[in-house]
């Protein structure tokens, strides 16, 4: 049984993305699939979540890194068990858009405005707020 890590988890999640945006998959099942992928711990419970599905399937390297040289056993506090990772939360979405919110904001304010008869002119101040908002988001994720 070959082991996994974080980057064929990365792989197969990306590879999930891709039947996501072409229709593939539901957003709740797509969500499952990415979880059950984050949890993996070896191909085979990888290769699961593609059986169904048509091609992109994850490309995993086949080069194995030699295995490290083996250190006596210290004495100390035993090793914290590695956590699975979590799934890319809201924010990471926002991120990944955050140039078509910062398009689409002012001319939805500019539509608010209009449809409103020009009664709400303060409605333009939550463009910059939201700007800001979607700057620190994205920031906070890498963008």
């Amino acid at each position: 049984m070959a082991e996994v890590g974080a980057h064929e988890r990365e792989l197969a999640m990306e590879a999930l993305d891709a039947h996501r945006r072409a229709g593939r998959l539901e957003r709740a099942e797509h969500a499952g699939r990415c979880a059950a992928a984050s949890r993996a711990t070896s191909r085979a419970q990888l290769e699961a979540l593609f059986r169904d599905l048509p091609e992109p399937h994850p490309v995993y390297p086949t080069a194995t890194a030699p295995a490290p040289a083996q250190r006596p056993a210290v004495a100390g506090p035993p090793a914290a068990p590695e956590l699975p990772e979590l799934v890319a939360p809201g924010g990471a979405a926002i991120a990944r858009h955050a140039g078509l919110i910062s398009l689409l904001t002012p001319a939805a304010a500019a539509v608010l405005f209009a449809v409103s008869g020009g009664r709400f002119p303060w409605i333009f101040i939550l463009v910059p707020i939201v700007l800001a908002a979607v700057a620190y988001v994205s920031h906070r994720h890498g963008g």
